[in-house]
């Protein structure tokens, strides 16, 4: 099985986060480094308790630790977490007391600049996956968490997996989970066409899409939220390779860029892809989940080729309706020398350097990301998690089923080239983005938009290459 689970060692400049767009929208190994279980022993050799838990750290007597936990995300997430709070602080009275520091999705990169930069993030952070490797180019950004192996359980993630919360050979942040762009359809949908078995190449789509048009001459097989996923996932399997190289060099050339054009409105011509044009009419021209869709809602897009963090609310849409989303056997181009897909670590939690109680951040951060208590109560707000402990807890509490236990499984066994962490640039999505417009609009050649990209993409990387000092 093909896993590459290598980062960029990418040495960059202080604060660099208003340059870069990134999203929160996870990993692991094809060898298992650790198979660690809840009550195996810690890293650092430190017994673990049989329930997962750590000893507990306090301050000295009558001292209580102050910490604060800032995080995004919607109402959700937020109420779930400071329910992990709450019940942190209860267990921990006198001791530690943990404040929430809940904030929406807007102005992200701006605001935890300037926090950072002002020296008052808190001691508990969420970060982006690009933002561990621009604050913290040399493993000096956030606090050391291999100073605090003792009381945080990394035995229950894959050690290929926590390469991604390392720089300058420091543990520098705790990844999450695994993001892996999938291929999750409405089976309901195939079902009432008369499709009893779903396609595994973008040919058998074809004739699905022939079918489909028949009974709606506007549908589409798979709406794709930007160009970029479905060109990315072309070329990788084409070339073998992701996008960018360890030291940032670019992978395609200007006729991988042309093929991806030329492939992708073929496609879309066929109403496999779901064109520019129908998908700006219909959702808009920003790269969104379509999970509220009225489109996909009604059949009109009969799957969606997005990262699995999405998962469970285009499921539960379509619950709702009574039609159910499976995940689908990953298409695979003619001629291929990679038969997977991409993927990326999700959120990552840091401790800052500046914090005070470091210790007991870390049993904070044992507690929402290992605990069996703190995790069920965590829930899967934030997605897919990778601790194994935090996996099992999930699993016995009923909270991982259906559709999103197909997208465990699906995770378990995809063949995934990872994302470089200056991928999610907005430069080369929005470069991506508005010349396959103009292609598919008639406002340039395949020749002419594969350049631009080209171009565009090389300018940015340069700049970017000397940002960081590569």
């Amino acid at each position: 099985m093909m896993k590459k689970w290598s980062k960029a060692g990418i040495v960059c400049a202080a604060v660099l986060a208003a340059s870069m767009a990134m999203t929160a929208c996870g990993g692991k190994t094809a060898e298992t480094g650790n198979t660690g279980e809840a009550g195996s022993t810690g890293a650092a050799g430190t017994e673990m308790a049989a329930d997962g838990k750590t000893p507990e750290v306090s301050k000295a007597s009558g001292e209580t630790a102050k910490l604060s936990f800032s995080w995004w995300g919607n109402d959700d997430r937020h109420q779930a977490t400071q329910n992990a709070i709450d019940a942190f602080n209860a267990a921990h009275a006198g001791a530690i007391e943990v404040t929430g520091e809940p904030s929406g999705f807007g102005n992200l990169e701006e605001t935890f600049a300037t926090r950072y930069a002002g020296g008052t993030a808190a001691d508990v952070m969420t970060v982006n996956y690009p933002w561990v490797i621009q604050y913290s180019p040399n493993g000096e950004g956030f606090y050391d968490l291999d100073q605090v192996k003792d009381i945080f359980d990394f035995s229950q993630y894959d050690e290929g997996f926590l390469e991604f919360g390392k720089t300058g050979g420091k543990m520098q942040a705790v990844p999450y989970g695994q993001n892996t762009l999938g291929l999750y359809v409405n089976k309901s949908a195939f079902d009432r066409a008369g499709i009893t078995e779903l396609p595994t190449t973008f040919e058998e789509y074809k004739k699905a899409a022939e079918i489909f048009t028949r009974q709606d001459p506007n549908a589409y097989m798979i709406v794709s939220p930007t160009f970029r996923f479905a060109a990315v996932y072309y070329l990788q399997q084409k070339t073998g390779k992701g996008e960018f190289a360890e030291d940032l060099s670019m992978n395609y050339t200007v006729d991988d860029y042309k093929e991806a054009l030329l492939w992708y409105k073929d496609l879309a011509d066929a109403h496999v892809f779901c064109s520019r044009k129908d998908y700006i009419e219909n959702v808009g021209n920003e790269p969104v989940s379509i999970a509220q869709n009225a489109k996909y809602i009604n059949g009109g897009y009969a799957g969606v080729l997005e990262w699995t963090g999405g998962i469970a609310s285009n499921a539960k849409t379509l619950e709702d309706k009574g039609d159910e989303l499976v995940v689908a056997p990953l298409p695979v181009i003619d001629g291929a020398v990679f038969e997977g897909t991409m993927a990326k670590p999700s959120l990552l939690f840091a401790i800052s350097r500046d914090s005070k109680n470091p210790k007991e951040a870390a049993e904070f951060l044992q507690y929402i990301l290992n605990d069996p208590e703190g995790t069920k109560l965590m829930g899967s707000t934030r997605g897919m998690v990778a601790s194994r402990a935090a996996k099992a807890s999930l699993e016995a509490d009923g909270q991982i089923t259906g559709a999103v236990k197909q997208a465990y499984d699906f995770t378990d066994v995809a063949k995934v080239i990872n994302n470089s962490p200056i991928f999610e640039n907005a430069v080369f999505t929005n470069s991506y983005e508005s010349n396959y417009e103009k292609f598919e609009f008639g406002k340039s050649t395949a020749e002419e938009a594969a350049q631009a990209i080209f171009d565009a993409t090389s300018e940015q990387v340069a700049k970017l290459k000397q940002d960081y000092g590569k």
